[in-house]
């Protein structure tokens, strides 16, 4: 797939999964914006349910309290009503032998209504006086205990269960009396209603209420569609990255294995073109056999073959490795004997180059447990690349030391040096650090890391020290102890 459609569709799908965590956003929003304007309007209504309520218990109290005096000796309840009274009085006119018999309960009835009249005229009369003649402090009409009552009894009613700080005020805002921790610059929104509204007489007094806890208590609300989304951006967003992250990785690995089919290709061609062209020369008849220099065209031809197949065996290698079928042979060696070896191998390659490698070998403990062909392909790898990626003279140092429990071998060249940002990838398979100028450097980009799992197969470690165009230095820690558990003996 090519680059720009990768970066295009990606573009894409984050456009998408943005706007749509915005429309999540935007829905919770106007989600939050009508509860709170559905509970403004119910506690709103409430108060003035309250306010009510606070007035017709003062009134019920008046009432009850005016009762006692118009209970007298005439009997105030035991009266009857005036319309049955009257149809006794007519009832009595229709029976000739009964008349004077019911014009004198008419006569004793009479009075007995007047003064019926006159006391339910006095009680109406003193009620409304004691309406009209209330204390002018709120505190005498409206105690704490009967305030909560009531503000506690509409709240619970509505389905209201939070917390909340309540204060009488008088007319210039001074608080009468209010709950414990009633705060008036508290950051809440406070909710008023005039108490008594129909007082004549008297300034006004309120009710204020808020809510400390009414954004949690809205939140509680929405918290089962709030987490719902949280979750579903959420796992959206994390696809998202996911899918992202494969198909960048995919087209990494489609462009390494493109590179290094063109690579191998490249250094298994140039062997077996070097083999053909000598087995040709060895096999024209035209060309006498004391110019055919059989020798060095035999060496030319090893050469090659042996290059080859130091190609295919990486490749081989790497196969292993991705397959977990390795296994190390371990056995006493001398790491010096090994490091002398692989030098003496190279050394043709370096004077042909006007180059020279130097050795410092420091440590005492030079003989450990180790797989020597592995140990020295290891070594190879790093000799072959400070010399690959060296565009002058190059010149190698190796050098090694005690460090604690590990055998420390380090290799320094002069090359052209390897980038803070690929020092961080320069062990990845098929990686190959850009050459800059030289231009005659090919791999497979497995040398690196072939040296970072033989390293980890030893319970040891690579560690790389370089700086661009300042050359490169490599430091493998081999463990002093055996612990190739897994090595095949």
């Amino acid at each position: 797939m090519n680059k720009y459609v990768v970066w295009i569709v990606s573009v894409c799908m984050g456009l998408a999964v943005t706007a749509l965590i915005f429309v999540q956003a935007y829905w919770i929003k106007n989600a939050w914006q009508v509860k709170e304007q559905q509970f403004d309007q119910l506690v709103s209504r409430l108060m003035i349910e309250i306010a009510r309520e606070v007035e017709q218990r003062e009134a019920t109290k008046l009432i009850n309290h005016q009762k006692d005096p118009l209970s007298t000796d005439t009997g105030f309840f035991a009266l009857p009503r005036p319309d049955l009274a009257r149809r006794n009085i007519s009832s009595t006119t229709e029976t000739p032998g009964e008349d004077s018999e019911g014009m004198r309960i008419d006569h004793d009835r009479k009075p007995k209504m007047n003064e019926w009249l006159k006391n339910r005229r006095e009680f109406v009369d003193r009620v409304i006086a004691g309406m009209i003649l209330v204390s002018p402090e709120i505190e005498k009409r409206v105690s704490v205990t009967e305030m909560e009552e009531v503000i506690h009894k509409l709240l619970r009613e509505n389905g209201i269960e939070s917390p909340f700080e309540y204060a009488v005020l008088r007319f210039n805002n001074e608080v009468a009396f209010s709950s414990a921790t009633y705060n008036p610059a508290a950051e809440a929104e406070f909710f008023k209603v005039q108490l008594f509204p129909e007082d004549v007489f008297f300034n006004a007094n309120f009710l204020s209420i808020y809510f400390p806890d009414k954004k949690n208590m809205i939140f509680k609300s929405l918290s089962y569609l709030a987490i719902s989304s949280l979750v579903l951006s959420l796992a959206i967003v994390v696809s998202f990255t996911i899918t992202i992250v494969i198909v960048f990785r995919q087209k990494r690995l489609s462009d390494i294995r493109s590179d290094f089919v063109s690579n191998m290709t490249h250094e298994l061609k140039t062997p077996i073109s070097t083999i053909s062209l000598a087995s040709q020369m060895l096999g024209d008849k035209s060309i006498p056999n004391e110019v055919k220099r059989t020798e060095h065209i035999s060496k030319i031809i090893s050469e090659e073959c042996r290059r080859l197949g130091n190609q295919v065996e990486k490749v081989l290698q790497t196969a292993v490795f991705d397959k977990g079928k390795l296994k190390l042979r371990l056995n006493e060696v001398d790491m010096h004997e090994i490091i002398s070896g692989v030098i003496d191998n190279f050394s043709i390659q370096v004077r042909n180059r006007n180059g020279k490698i130097s050795t410092t070998f420091r440590a005492e403990n030079h003989v450990l447990n180790a797989d020597q062909v592995h140990i020295t392909n290891v070594l190879s790898n790093l000799l072959d690349n400070a010399i690959k990626y060296c565009n002058i003279n190059p010149e190698i140092h190796i050098e090694t030391t005690d460090k604690g429990d590990f055998f420390l071998v380090s290799v320094r060249d002069n090359g052209i040096g390897i980038s803070k940002a690929d020092q961080k990838r320069v062990f990845e398979k098929f990686y190959r650090v850009p050459t800059g100028n030289v231009h005659t450097v090919k791999g497979f980009g497995l040398g690196l890391s072939y040296v970072k799992m033989i390293m980890e197969e030893h319970h040891g470690y690579v560690d790389v020290e370089s700086e661009l165009y300042k050359g490169s230095k490599f430091k493998l820690y081999l463990p002093l102890t055996d612990h190739g558990n897994d090595a095949e003996n």
